[in-house]
């Protein structure tokens, strides 16, 4: 069975604080996009996970899907699954969880499992903070730790550019800047009324990422991104999660293509991708 793992964008981004258990509190915008990891998974008389593009740790996402699985469904079945890596490392586009999300979906249909989405969201929380969301796959606001998720009626699609350095962002050393600094907070409602109008020049307005500033102290290479991106002509170029991706903004579709031709040259992950 192959699955498609779409990644995701955090069009907002706050950190409201520290909760009582030591995990930062979030309130988010995400979308889908269209860029993908390739999932192939199959019955076998093992469990083996393989990579195909990226060296991944032995102990991963997907691991821990098909155990959360197994343990809550009782099921004795082992899987090799084959995941081909399109979605780059550390880049705040959640490629991890979406292969994580990809296979519990495959699970539920190759085991004939009776769960409904509400319910495999809850378990994918046990996996990884943005899993939640990488099973809705749609516009979404998305708080706490990431298990909190509420769809956002909207079916829009617009297209912007992704440009992601060398280096990558940790996400713990991000969050670890974050605490050490003054930050401000973000207006995520705003943004999600923009997100509901389908108003780019709204969105482009009110686009945030709490976490940048951090990241740019730790990589200073996300800054070089933006600073590339709007010097092709990019309305507005904002890093996704904790980076270090960066996304280009424009009303105009050649104004993307012209910077994604430029910057290839540049930086080793350059596309263009569909939001939503």
């Amino acid at each position: 069975m192959k699955r498609y793992a779409p990644a995701k964008v955090n069009i907002a981004l706050d950190v409201l604080g520290v909760d009582a258990r030591g995990y930062h509190d979030l309130d988010m915008i995400m979308a889908p996009v269209s860029l993908f990891d390739e999932v192939e998974i199959e019955p076998a008389a093992r469990d083996v996970v393989e990579f195909v593009g990226m060296d991944v740790p032995e102990a991963n996402t997907v691991r821990k899907a098909i155990d959360v699985m197994r343990e809550q469904f009782g099921f004795s079945t082992r899987f090799f699954v084959r995941v081909v890596k399109r979605i780059p490392e550390q880049a705040g586009l959640a490629g991890g969880s979406a292969d994580a999300a990809a296979v519990m979906k495959a699970i539920v249909e190759l085991e004939g499992l009776d769960v409904s989405l509400e319910r495999l969201m809850e378990l994918g929380a046990k996996v990884g903070a943005d899993v939640p969301f990488c099973l809705l796959s749609r516009w979404a606001r998305v708080q706490g730790i990431g298990e909190r998720v509420v769809p956002i009626e909207s079916d829009w699609r617009f297209f912007i550019v992704l440009v992601k350095p060398a280096q990558g962002v940790s996400t713990p050393q991000a969050f670890a800047r974050w605490d050490e600094g003054v930050r401000g907070r973000m207006d995520v409602d705003r943004t999600q009324a923009a997100v509901e109008r389908n108003d780019l020049d709204a969105l482009m307005a009110s686009v945030c990422n709490a976490l940048e500033a951090p990241a740019i102290e730790l990589v200073p290479a996300v800054e070089q991104v933006r600073q590339d991106l709007l010097a092709q002509g990019v309305a507005l170029a904002r890093m996704t999660g904790s980076g270090s991706a960066v996304m280009g903004f424009s009303r105009d579709k050649s104004v993307l293509e012209r910077a994604a031709k430029s910057l290839r040259t540049k930086y080793p992950f350059v596309e263009i991708v569909q939001v939503g």
